[in-house]
């Protein structure tokens, strides 16, 4: 009996020395990972945290570039009282940005055989707005300041009045020096301005074809790919134009149309 009760603490003693506490186990899981263990262990493996993905440096680039041109854009309005085209408009003085504004309010005019320089006049006056006459540029191609004008128009935006009355003696308009000037075709195609357009997560992805039904529908003979002076490329959500200012306004009334269609 003494034998057996011996034996019996023995065996106890033995199977406590044996026994391996979970910590120790985890560290000296001979199946190398916990979460593998066949016989179940609990044990779970920490979940990763996803990292986000790295840009290249040519994207980066890119994205920081149109920050940059589009920091101080200014969102224009349509007659409708709907959000427009974002417009990034470098280097406008309030001037300028006054004219742009009158040539798309509304005017009504009748010239009879009025001298050119006395038309300016009125529409100076009536909007209030400098505009000269390039006397050089017009001499240049045989023109006088004083070449009468015939145009009669109600309710039409100034825009497209000018276009009308100065097209017939090969004329048009530009904004420099903070004046209106009325000059040469052929002067403006040498001053051209490059302002940048931010379209609307619905194009983003249609941006090669804006570019193509607008240099196909807005004064087609004016773009590069026609061999004209004026050029239009796409950089992401934004298109860089570089016209007149005469065109930039038909750009604009083309996209704003364009976004009203599609949608924000």
């Amino acid at each position: 009996m003494q034998v057996r009760m011996t034996t019996l603490l023995l065996a106890v003693a033995t199977f406590a020395s044996a026994t391996v506490v979970p910590t120790a186990w985890a560290q000296f899981d001979p199946f190398g990972d916990p979460a593998a263990d066949p016989f179940g262990s609990s044990t779970v493996a920490p979940q990763q945290t996803p990292q986000p993905k790295q840009r290249s440096p040519r994207q980066t680039r890119s994205t920081d570039a149109i920050k940059t041109i589009t920091a101080g854009h200014n969102i224009n309005t349509h007659a409708s009282g709907q959000p427009g085209i974002y417009v990034a408009i470098v280097n406008d003085s309030e001037t300028e940005k006054r004219i742009l504004a009158a040539l798309k309010s509304e005017t009504t005019q009748s010239f009879i055989d009025t001298p050119l320089n006395e038309a300016m006049r009125v529409l100076s006056q009536a909007h209030d707005i400098p505009i000269v006459i390039d006397q050089l540029a017009l001499e240049e191609i045989g023109i006088a300041s004083d070449v009468p004008i015939n145009l009669s128009l109600k309710n039409v935006s100034l825009h497209s009045f000018l276009r009308l009355l100065l097209r017939a003696n090969n004329l048009t308009y530009m904004i420099e020096d903070e004046v209106m000037q009325i000059t040469t075709i052929e002067r403006v195609e040498m001053n051209l301005g490059t302002r940048m357009y931010r379209l609307p997560a619905s194009l983003i992805k249609k941006s090669d074809k804006v570019l193509v039904v607008l240099q196909s529908t807005i004064v087609p003979d004016t773009w590069a790919v026609l061999g004209g002076p004026s050029t239009a490329t796409a950089l992401d959500h934004v298109l860089i134009i570089s016209t007149t200012k005469d065109v930039h306004i038909q750009v604009e009334d083309f996209l704003n149309t364009l976004i009203q269609t599609y949608g924000e």
